[in-house]
């Protein structure tokens, strides 16, 4: 990748983490209000999400083929419940949305990746890896294991 291209998937990553707080919002205003209600970014509410989900989609290619931020409002939901449960009461680690633009090899490469402690993970990853298992616990599995 030239460094231009580098450099503007980089800005283009510092627009997503702007815009950030309102795709939140306008992913939680688009589901129904019984689901709304119940979005507290508490370990409960992610198998809540996961379950509509669930009943929304049956594979993970169709959520892909949908537009971009619906997709991308999961995935944000799940990060950022991720990283209130897991917040250091210490502050002494990072607790960032990050991208990896240099290894071209990484798992993660050119996606949004969480970081809390010394737990790094991929919400969109999650999201997709949901609807593969169809189990309604996944991502909340996922947040106990790494509690634990």
């Amino acid at each position: 990748m030239t460094e231009k291209t580098r450099d503007e998937r980089f800005d283009l990553f510092q627009y997503w983490l702007m815009d950030l707080p309102d795709a939140l919002n306008r992913f939680i205003d688009s589901k129904p209000l019984y689901i709304r209600d119940q979005l507290d970014y508490s370990i409960e509410s992610l198998d809540i999400i996961e379950k509509y989900l669930l009943s929304q989609y049956s594979h993970n290619n169709e959520i892909i083929q949908e537009p971009a931020d619906i997709l991308n409002g999961y995935s944000i939901y799940v990060g950022e419940t991720f990283r209130k449960v897991l917040r250091d009461k210490t502050d002494r680690y990072p607790n960032t949305w990050k991208i990896e633009l240099d290894d071209m090899n990484y798992a993660f490469y050119n996606l949004p990746i969480i970081k809390v402690g010394g737990y790094t993970g991929c919400p969109r990853t999650l999201v997709t890896a949901c609807l593969d298992r169809k189990k309604g616990n996944y991502f909340s599995e996922v947040l106990i294991n790494r509690i634990k």
